[in-house]
């Protein structure tokens, strides 16, 4: 409990090493200090993760996932979300025309196709220079900060607050162009640990309790179960796969409770043999849209789009979660629809071949 921050980071770092990381101070990397991508690590990548795409098309990839140009650090981050959802779509030339092709930047499936380095002190060189605790690099992109306070420093704050507010300062003012590529921003103080987005208040971060689905809820501790839990290799990649998204200009992170409940009702909707998949219940303002939104999102993706039908038994209810979802339409690939009868209803079901998500009152 007395750690100072070195002490914390290799702590950290130990703990991801044996989660199958790769570590490399940063001191140890040789590159421009304006880079905050790790350029030779992205062209392997690139190449191993798409071997049957031209060297030039690696390098135009390349160039777009560098070149993010909108003069806005929320655009930059929304463009590079959607690349690593969808690949980067690159033209290429051939006798016949133009083809294009897309580029992966993560492989969701294969685990250990990917590179997945912690490195710590990390200098970046931009409005000023920098030194940011831990950034994880997955395939040579910087996907997680993470910022650390130590309570044995008196002279100054310590919370994981002021972690967030360091953090904040990054990207405000010194260093803006690392969280162009940023998913997940975690804050701590050695004992507890808050994770949240570029776009949360300090607020909305949250702590990350539960190391595994079965595990029970950690209340003091929860640095441990988020480096054992959130920042587990294949729950990482699941999240920004499958549940990181955008509501118009706001970057949703699930907390705990939300993904893995959504876990367990994701599995049990596919395995179910008489067709009840169970209660997921919520208290008062534990997002419960937000988690309807992460399962629908999910099951679109693993039912090959089907059709969803959300029954409530308010009209208020029905237009606030009508709208919920209709800010997420990227996320969930298509826009709800509202219907005002049973009639309405049952010819949308009849006529409708194949996916939509109908909104209706009891």
């Amino acid at each position: 409990m007395n750690f100072n921050e070195d002490a914390l980071e290799q702590m950290i770092i130990e703990t991801m090493r044996h989660q199958g990381y790769k570590y490399q101070p940063g001191e140890e990397i040789e590159r421009d200090y304006h880079d905050v991508l790790l350029l030779p690590h992205l062209e392997n990548s690139l190449s191993r993760l798409n071997p049957n795409l031209q060297e030039n098309t690696i390098s135009e990839a390349m160039r777009k996932i560098k070149n993010l140009d909108q003069n806005n650090l929320i655009r930059n981050n929304q463009e590079f979300s959607c690349m690593l959802h969808e690949g980067v779509k690159v033209p290429e030339y051939t006798d016949h025309g133009v083809d294009y092709k897309t580029v992966r930047l993560i492989d969701y499936n294969n685990i250990d196709n990917n590179e997945f380095l912690v490195v710590n002190q990390y200098t970046i060189i931009e409005h000023s220079e920098k030194r940011p605790d831990i950034i994880i690099f997955i395939n040579g992109m910087p996907l997680v900060v993470v910022e650390l306070k130590s309570a044995t420093r008196d002279e100054e704050d310590t919370t994981p607050e002021a972690a967030y507010n360091q953090l904040n300062n990054y990207k405000k003012i010194h260093i803006p162009s690392l969280f162009y590529y940023n998913q997940i921003l975690i804050a701590s103080d050695g004992v507890t640990a808050r994770a949240g987005t570029i776009t949360c208040k300090w607020e909305r971060f949250s702590d990350w309790k539960k190391a595994g689905i079965n595990d029970t809820p950690e209340n003091l501790n929860t640095l441990e179960p988020m480096i054992r839990g959130l920042l587990k290799r294949e729950t990482l990649l699941d999240l920004i796969g499958n549940f990181i998204l955008y509501q118009e200009d706001a970057k949703i992170l699930p907390a705990y409770h939300q993904y893995y409940g959504v876990k367990k009702a994701v599995e049990r909707t596919l395995t179910t043999g008489d067709g009840r998949i169970g209660v997921f219940w919520h208290t008062q303002g534990s997002g419960k849209s937000f988690s309807m939104i992460f399962y629908a999102g999910n099951m679109i993706k693993l039912l090959k789009n089907p059709t969803i039908v959300v029954v409530t038994d308010r009209n208020d209810l029905d237009d606030q979660l009508y709208e919920t979802f209709a800010k997420c339409s990227n996320y969930l690939r298509q826009k709800p629809e509202h219907v005002e009868s049973r009639k309405n209803l049952i010819d949308r079901l009849e006529n409708k071949q194949v996916g939509g998500i109908i909104f209706t009152t009891l």
